[in-house]
């Protein structure tokens, strides 16, 4: 309490000063705001809004993919010229690593754990949501039609 007691005294200084003036009393000043210590967010924490998921020819961007555990949307958008689908998958492998049969990952591979969802047939220039539960874990969201995938239409996600 005694660390505001200057911004107090003074003022009271200005209201007296303002008082004996004989002009019109201005407001006085207010006092400072207390603020938390509480950090900003950074980079490196979690991110918990909805998830921005851009499908172009022939790629996915998140724009994060260190995601808090809990449901989930992603927001897509197919920017590029050609009909994509956006696929979650549970799974330890590696993005670029994920067992393609056919030129389509075999999701009934066992090293998939689970396929969390898809929205098929994101048109060129349209947006559609999924949303997902995610639990603590490693995922893979990838583009399942025939060789896309190969071309490059993947992205591991981390949810802590």
């Amino acid at each position: 309490m005694l660390r505001n007691a200057p911004i107090a005294l003074g003022a009271v200084a200005m209201i007296t000063l303002a008082a004996c003036s004989g002009g019109s009393t201005p407001a006085p000043a207010p006092a400072p705001a207390e603020t938390s210590a509480a950090p900003a967010p950074s980079e490196a924490e979690p991110h918990s809004a909805p998830v921005a998921a851009t499908e172009a020819d022939f790629s996915i961007t998140l724009d994060s993919s260190d995601l808090v555990a809990g449901e989930t949307t992603f927001n897509v958008t197919n920017d590029g010229p050609s009909t994509h689908e956006f696929v979650i998958l549970e799974t330890d492998a590696a993005p670029d690593a994920l067992p393609v049969k056919d030129g389509i990952v075999d999701e009934g591979d066992p090293s998939i754990k689970a396929n969390l969802g898809e929205v098929e047939d994101v048109t060129a220039g349209s947006s559609k949501d999924l949303t997902a539960a995610l639990e603590a874990g490693k995922y893979v969201v990838i583009c399942n039609l025939p060789g896309h995938y190969e071309a490059g239409m993947y992205a591991g996600i981390t949810a802590s």
